[in-house]
């Protein structure tokens, strides 16, 4: 398997979102009920360790972080829905292995063990640093960076930062074309 071409194409999965019916039928449906979070491509170790890092990307502040806005979940049932299933299987296998390095390097047995300071050591160590190389000889650059771009992507086309941020009005005003100009 090509692993430039499998992050490629999840990057541009990611990056070319529209919004399109499906894909604000996608967030409607991520964002309705809180309790209700039904993931079906992650496993309960990847949830785990995806949402601390999302939240690392994106924290709550005087704005909702991600996990208040389920990120995650738009990011689940994108990832399951509109990627290839050999760059889905890619993509598990390097976030098992990113998980896997953490734990070998911190000596603990779970991901969810691990404090939030020591993940986003990890995760900024990795991060847009192509010469960091891990002890088991891996680069994980390229999954941080992805997993950055699907939480930032995912946060942008949220419902709270549609109509709050950016000014969307799913029904627009009253269009006069004959303005002067």
């Amino acid at each position: 398997m090509k692993r430039r071409g499998a992050i490629k194409r999840i990057g541009l999965a990611f990056s070319t979102l529209t919004i399109s019916t499906p894909v604000i039928l996608t967030i409607q449906s991520c964002q309705t009920n809180s309790s209700n979070l039904n993931f079906s491509f992650f496993n309960k170790k990847q949830i785990s360790f995806l949402e601390k890092i999302m939240e690392i990307v994106i924290p709550e502040t005087d704005t909702p972080g991600a996990k208040s806005l389920n990120i995650l979940n738009f990011v689940d049932a994108h990832v399951s829905k509109n990627i290839r299933k050999e760059d889905q299987t890619y993509l598990l296998a390097m976030i098992d292995s990113f998980i896997d390095m953490i734990t070998e390097t911190e000596k603990i047995n779970s991901i969810i063990e691990v404090d939030d300071k020591l993940l986003e050591k990890h995760f900024s160590n990795h991060i847009d640093n192509v010469s960091m190389i891990a002890l088991n000889g891996q680069n994980y650059s390229q999954i941080c960076a992805l997993i950055r771009e699907m939480a930032v992507t995912s946060y942008m086309i949220s419902e709270y930062v549609m109509t709050n941020k950016l000014g969307y009005v799913p029904i627009p005003g009253y269009y006069d074309g004959n303005v002067d100009i």
